[in-house]
């Protein structure tokens, strides 16, 4: 046979060729007369919308569209039938025979002069996936749009190689002072919001080489001349097939003037603390130094009154002039005005046993002698004998002297 004769097919094996098309196409193929009667529905229908086409013959077809989608599909019906040619319908929706709603796109054609099909022609595939893909990607976008629109931070697309704006949101055009309108379409440079031009080619750079760069240091100049503190990060992507830069500056000019803020009051707030300890240090020494004067002054008093004015009691006592009671009163007074009274207190306590030393403060505090027995682990007959070995040491000879007013009295001696 000669290879450049082309085998043709004859009547038979078209029929038979385009029925086996029909079969098993992947689009539904139905023929409607112009009752709207389904008279013709290929195997298809079964996948794309679960009916066997036995269930499909003589229905409507606008009996399986959904309610708000009914008008458009009549419409559309209407102006094929009455202008002929082909219609189409991009997005409609089929009820399914578990009673879902699937989208379908179909088209239309007027056939009804046609004697071999005498009806319309409708073929229809299912585009449910592409459909709630499509709108995932649109949801996605308003998302990713309304981020990039309403981000504290400054969010910038630009040429990589130029530095041309592409795209700017919000953020960005408040920290420098311009409007979106006079950025785009502008370079970095030629508004000249780079303090040190270098810095950019250096995150280009590395940009280009490595894909991204994150949070580095850079000044940003305003349109009124401030220069701001920020941190860039940035990534390579491709618009179009063109190398652009996507970049977040997050402004950092407040947080490090609170920062340097805080440094300056914590070393202030040293400064004040070595200040504050070293003037404490002055005063216990100046207050020690007065302790120190006062106890010498009281000591210098005693040794006057001890020199002085006792042998002068002692000999108007030797002379009858002053009775006994008078000599002690004279003599207790004396005591208290130099002070006598707490060295011999002081004295007297450094007697003291520990045990003795603690009962002590407890007798000071209050606290009875159940309690001070049920604090120590002793029995009340113990602690009732220490109080009279603390009452012997401290010289406290009157039975009708409380001890722990007594106590309470000298504190400071204590």
């Amino acid at each position: 046979m000669n290879p450049n004769i082309h085998e043709t097919l004859d009547a038979g094996r078209v029929t038979l060729l385009f029925k086996a098309l029909i079969q098993n196409a992947f689009d539904v193929v139905k023929v409607v007369d112009g009752n709207l009667k389904t008279i013709y529905v290929s195997p298809s229908v079964q996948k794309a919308l679960g009916y066997d086409p036995s269930e499909i013959i003589g229905t409507n077809p606008l009996d399986f569209v959904h309610p708000d989608d009914l008008d458009r599909a009549l419409a559309e019906l209407a102006d094929v039938q009455r202008d002929g040619g082909v219609g189409r319908l991009d997005a409609i929706r089929a009820r399914h025979k578990d009673g879902s709603w699937k989208t379908v796109e179909v088209m239309l054609q007027n056939l009804l002069h046609d004697d071999a099909v005498r009806g319309f022609v409708l073929n229809y595939r299912d585009v449910s996936d592409r459909v709630q893909a499509e709108h995932q990607l649109r949801s996605l976008r308003e998302r990713y749009e309304l981020a990039f629109r309403n981000s504290p931070d400054s969010i910038t697309i630009s040429d990589l190689q130029t530095g041309e704006f592409i795209e700017v949101n919000g953020g960005f055009a408040r920290s420098i002072g311009y409007a979106a309108t006079e950025i785009v379409g502008k370079s970095a440079l030629a508004l000249g919001i780079w303090k040190d031009p270098e810095t950019r080619r250096e995150i280009v750079t590395r940009v280009a080489t490595e894909g991204r760069v994150d949070e580095v240091p850079a000044e940003i100049v305003a349109r009124n001349g401030d220069v701001r503190s920020c941190l860039v990060s940035a990534e390579l992507i491709h618009l179009d097939g063109r190398p652009c830069m996507l970049a977040v500056t997050r402004d950092m000019t407040e947080t490090r003037e609170a920062e340097a803020l805080l440094r300056e009051t914590t070393e202030k707030l040293r400064r004040d603390h070595v200040e504050l300890v070293r003037k404490n240090i002055a005063l216990n020494e100046v207050l020690e130094h007065l302790e120190s004067e006062k106890e010498q002054y009281r000591h210098e008093l005693c040794s006057s009154v001890d020199n002085l004015i006792r042998p002068v009691l002692r000999k108007m006592h030797d002379n009858g002039r002053l009775s006994p009671r008078e000599i002690d009163q004279l003599l207790h007074s004396l005591d208290e005005v130099t002070g006598r009274h707490i060295d011999q207190f002081k004295n007297n306590v450094s007697k003291l046993t520990p045990r003795e030393l603690d009962i002590l403060e407890m007798i000071r505090a209050g606290r009875s002698s159940k309690q001070i027995a049920d604090g120590l682990g002793l029995s009340a007959q113990t602690v009732h004998k220490h109080r009279q070995s603390i009452r012997r040491k401290l010289q406290i000879d009157h039975r009708e002297i409380n001890l722990a007013a007594y106590l309470r009295s000298q504190q400071g001696a204590g």
